[in-house]
């Protein structure tokens, strides 16, 4: 639990870091901070320029791991989008909205058309997301005179190939970063919101609602969970890899320290103690080109016919393994 005074770094150092580097060597990764309107969400993940919030020490971070990593050549590429009233729009590009989400085996879930710019240093991110919050959503209520409007999903892809590849190939890692600024719960007779507003925080609330219940759905016993509501809005759907599935999580709770917001803390805590419940099951994601994974297949043949040579019908059922990938040598 950390008080007001503690920076973002120290927060990012404690809960963030480790994600960000699985996810420069492979591992999808999510971030987002969660809790009530004007309880410091925003600030949590942008910060300011004497305390950078938690995207931009990440986004320096990973091109610092990288270099580090002499062995490997890096890809990254970079998208911004925010879920506007439950539409989707594209923050790097004017006029693209209500984008369509998709999913396929190869991709899984994903947003058509929206921008992804290929970058090559941090300073280059760093102003794409400048262009970006000029395009989000704001608004005044009575908790924020700059009220976040939207949710915000910053979109990281990173790749990487070794930099000495063998004659037999090598598998390409691929890993997917979200950093999400959600929104912030409200309650109509606090924020004063009517009109546009309202509307605004209907959309809001109802999409942290769905939130809420996946997060308590994923933090049920498994044969209790029954269907978990992932297709209800828009936001979920987006981020179902990190919500129980192939992806290292960290989520930041944020709340406000008066009394008048005690029920709004309390909404806050029961969310964070059932999040806690929820395991994921991350892994590094590579693509194997052909060649890579017929030396794969004869490192494995090799290792079983190391555990299994005092039996002979082993032996029998290995060289047909190795008249098989013979063939499929033959064939690539």
């Amino acid at each position: 639990v950390f008080n007001e005074s503690v920076t973002n770094a120290r927060i990012y150092g404690l809960l963030v870091r480790s994600l960000i580097r699985a996810a420069v060597d492979g591992f999808n990764g999510t971030a987002f901070a969660y809790g009530q309107t004007s309880s410091g969400k925003t600030f949590t993940m942008n910060g300011s320029g004497a305390d950078p919030g938690i995207i931009p020490l990440a986004v320096r971070d990973i091109f610092d791991t990288a270099a580090e990593a002499a062995d490997r050549v890096f890809l990254i590429r970079v998208s911004y989008m925010e879920i506007y009233n439950e539409e989707i729009n594209d923050l790097l590009t004017l006029g693209s909205e209500k984008l369509p989400i998709h999913e396929s085996l190869e991709r899984g879930v994903y947003v058509s058309g929206l921008r992804e710019e290929i970058v090559n240093n941090a300073e280059q991110v760093l102003q794409l997301l400048e262009l970006g919050e000029a395009n989000r959503h704001f608004g005044e209520t009575n908790m924020n005179v700059r009220s976040s409007r939207s949710h915000t999903i910053f979109r990281m892809v990173i790749e990487s190939s070794a930099k000495h590849q063998t004659n037999s190939g090598d598998a390409i890692r691929v890993s997917i970063l979200n950093l999400v600024d959600l929104a912030g719960s409200e309650r109509i007779p606090k924020t004063g919101a009517d009109g546009v507003r309202l509307k605004e925080g209907k959309h809001i609330n109802k999409s942290l609602m769905i939130l809420g219940n996946v997060i308590n759905k994923l933090s049920e016993n498994g044969k209790q969970r029954g269907h978990i509501p992932y297709r209800d809005s828009k936001l979920t759907r987006i981020l179902q890899s990190a919500l129980g599935g192939n992806a290292k999580t960290s989520i930041i709770c944020t709340a406000a320290p008066e009394e008048i917001h005690i029920e709004e803390t309390r909404g806050t805590l029961q969310f964070a103690s059932r999040a806690k419940c929820v395991s994921n099951c991350a892994q590094v994601n590579e693509i194997l080109t052909d060649a890579a994974l017929l030396k794969r297949q004869k490192l494995e043949i090799e290792e079983l016919r190391k555990k299994l040579q005092v039996c002979p019908a082993c032996l029998m059922l290995l060289s047909v393994c190795d008249v098989l990938y013979c063939y499929l040598k033959f064939f690539v």
